[in-house]
Formats: C-alpha cells, structure tokens, sequence
C-alpha cells in the first residue's frame, strides 16, 4: 500500500478544483469542507455528517477555546494560591505569609511549584513552613492580609458573631488550649 497523502498536501491545488477568486470568500470549497470535517470528527450525529450544522458547530467551539485560553491562567493561579494556602494553613500560617517569609530569605519559589510541593513532598513543605515560622519569630514579621488589606475596621464586634467562651466549666473547653487556633482564622 502506497502513503501519498503527505505528498499530495504538499502539491498545489488542481485549476478544476479552484473557483474563481473573489474577495472576501474561501478559493477552495471541497477543501474547507473536508477540513470542517476533520475538526468535527469525534461529535456525533449531524455535526459529523452535515456541514451547515457542522460549520456553526466549530465556530463555536474555536470561540469557546479562544477565550477558555485567556482564562486558564488565571483558573491555575487560583487553585496554586488554594492549594498552597490549605497546606500553609495545617502547618499554622497563611499563604501570604509564608510567601514573604520566603521572599525575604531569598528562596524563590512560583506558587506552582510551591503547591507541587504541597502535594507530592509533604515533608519539605513542612520544613519550609518552619524556615518560616522561625524567620517570623526572628524578625517579628507583619505582613497584612491581602483579602482584608482596604477593609474598615470594625469599630464594635457583630452581635451574630460567633463569640468565644472565656470561662472554664465542666462542658466548655478552656479557649486559652486553642489560642492558635483562633489567632489563625
């Protein structure tokens, strides 16, 4: 069996199969169609077999990929920053926080490999969030929280807040054990 198919895309079209040459419209029908088609091979249906509903279907679709690109980026940077914030937050700090430790002592990691980190090497992550907890403790580091940076602060505190025990009975927990907790949410 003989393979000319690569062969023959490289030759220039037939004079019978060309149309006349009009501004603005495709010089080479069948081609297009043919094209179409493998594009829309994998749907089902009419979209396969049909080019008018064929056509519609690939514009869209073209459309859709155009501009699922101009988004992708900023889905993957949001789902780095989720992830690397879930992880800093088990080790007791937060993602903007553990990032400017970082920064500050010169180990320079993207958020993608950070949160690469945070999934398949547990154990290094936890010694990085302990390079930056100690750097925070050394150098009393305040970095504000980029959700609340412009936020106004609240002069009384919400009646619908949820408001923490601070005496010590049989039932309740003394708070005091939890302190970390609370100072990180």
């Amino acid at each position: 069996m003989v393979f000319l198919t690569s062969l023959l895309r490289k030759l220039p079209t037939p004079q019978w199969l060309l149309k006349d040459t009009v501004p603005g419209k495709r010089t080479d029908n069948k081609w297009w169609r043919l094209e179409t088609f493998r594009f829309t091979f994998q749907s089902d249906g009419q979209r396969r077999r049909c080019f008018k509903v064929a056509y519609p279907y690939l514009r869209n679709r073209w459309r859709l990929a155009s501009r699922n690109r101009l988004f992708k980026p900023i889905f993957e940077a949001e789902l780095h920053d989720t992830r690397v914030d879930a992880a800093a937050r088990e080790h007791g700090l937060r993602q903007h926080t553990l990032r400017a430790s970082l920064a500050r002592q010169n180990i320079q990691l993207s958020p993608a490999i950070l949160a690469d980190l945070a999934i398949y090497e547990p154990r290094t992550f936890e010694c990085l969030s302990l390079i930056a907890k100690q750097h925070i403790i050394n150098t009393d580091l305040q970095v504000p929280d980029p959700e609340h940076e412009f936020d106004e602060p609240d002069i009384e505190p919400d009646v619908e807040e949820e408001q923490v025990p601070t005496h010590v009975g049989e039932h309740i927990l003394n708070p005091s054990l939890f302190k970390d907790i609370y100072n990180r949410f």
